[in-house]
């Protein structure tokens, strides 16, 4: 080894690094490596997010899945019947107010030949 390569530094004139907080400088290496490490947990925790939220919009896209959990959960199919009874357009409600089941309205017969050809139609009915 050459003597010349070789230089001693004097510990007064050597410069002195900038720890801010920390007291020396493992205590700021320790305060890196804790820094690193919580990052790559985020990160992780990041990526499983992301891989979730692309899971659930696979899922909108899959009409059977789509189907499968509006079936499950009972409030969303309650109100999908809901929204699909509200849109049908026929005015005629399936129900009546006490639940009985809506008859067909009342024929009045306007001539004495009309009436007839209904009760024979009733009798006829009721023989078979």
């Amino acid at each position: 080894m050459n003597e010349e390569n070789v230089t001693v530094q004097d510990p007064e004139t050597r410069e002195t690094p900038i720890l801010g907080k920390f007291k020396n400088v493992d205590a700021l290496a320790h305060a890196y490596s804790e820094l690193e490490a919580e990052f790559t947990r985020r990160s992780q925790k990041l990526k499983a997010y992301e891989e979730a939220a692309g899971a659930e919009a696979a899922k909108g896209s899959d009409p059977e899945a789509l189907f499968r959990a509006v079936t499950e959960n009972k409030e969303v199919r309650a109100r999908v019947v809901n929204d699909y009874l509200q849109s049908l357009r026929s005015g005629a409600p399936l129900l009546g107010s006490t639940g009985a089941g809506v008859t067909a309205p009342v024929k009045k017969p306007k001539s004495i030949a009309e009436a007839g050809a209904l009760a024979l139609g009733y009798l006829r009915e009721t023989k078979q």
